[in-house]
């Protein structure tokens, strides 16, 4: 029974993923306030759980979270933002799915998040700068989603993917411990999971 259950969940996940459709449900989207006490760095991971059943479904076939997304934060001229990549989300419909940063505002709408965390990792002030530099410099380079869902390339990401590969190129921290999944179809990905249980991470909000 926990096979054949395996194997639905499994063909349910590739066959959403590949419709890559919108990661947020047709609603009203209301803002995001966080708490005045909250104190936030930049290099928090920041998670959330779409309303979308192909969010629902990585949350099915990735039991060990919640969430069926991520990005990293970053504090720029603009104020808190996140850097994230995900299909669907465009400003226009001819736009490329792409890396994308806007505000955690933005990022935590109710039509995208029906609840979220914000996770610190133990870094230093110096390793932050170190984070911020390579993040806007991925986001300047306009580089797209990782419709392949390969962590090999890195000239295109998916969300997990990215703030894996910002962490592990500039501080030489794997945040998935050399963890991968096998789905049928894809490569081996990174769950959000595999990023939750990092050695010394620390939830920091949650809603």
């Amino acid at each position: 029974m926990k096979k054949g259950r395996s194997i639905f969940i499994s063909t349910f996940f590739v066959v959403t993923t590949l419709l890559l459709c919108a990661c947020h449900s047709p609603k009203v989207a209301t803002g995001f306030q966080l708490p005045k006490n909250i104190r936030l760095h930049t290099g928090d991971l920041v998670f959330r759980t779409g309303r979308s059943i192909e969010s629902h479904t990585v949350t099915l076939t990735d039991q060990n979270s919640v969430y069926s997304h991520v990005g990293i934060l970053l504090w720029t001229s603009n104020g808190w933002q996140v850097l994230h990549a995900v299909p669907n989300e465009r400003a226009k419909s001819d736009e490329k799915d792409s890396v994308k940063l806007e505000t955690l505002e933005t990022y935590f709408l109710t039509d995208r998040a029906s609840n979220g965390g914000i996770y610190r990792i133990p870094i230093n002030a110096e390793d932050t700068l170190k984070l911020l530099q390579k993040s806007l410099e991925i986001h300047q380079r306009h580089l797209l989603f990782d419709n392949a869902f390969n962590d090999q390339d890195s000239n295109a990401f998916y969300c997990t993917e990215l703030v894996w590969f910002i962490y592990k190129s500039e501080l030489g921290i794997d945040l998935s411990q050399g963890m991968r999944h096998r789905v049928p179809v894809f490569p081996e990905l990174i769950f959000c999971s595999d990023l939750l249980t990092c050695p010394g991470i620390e939830k920091i909000y949650e809603f």
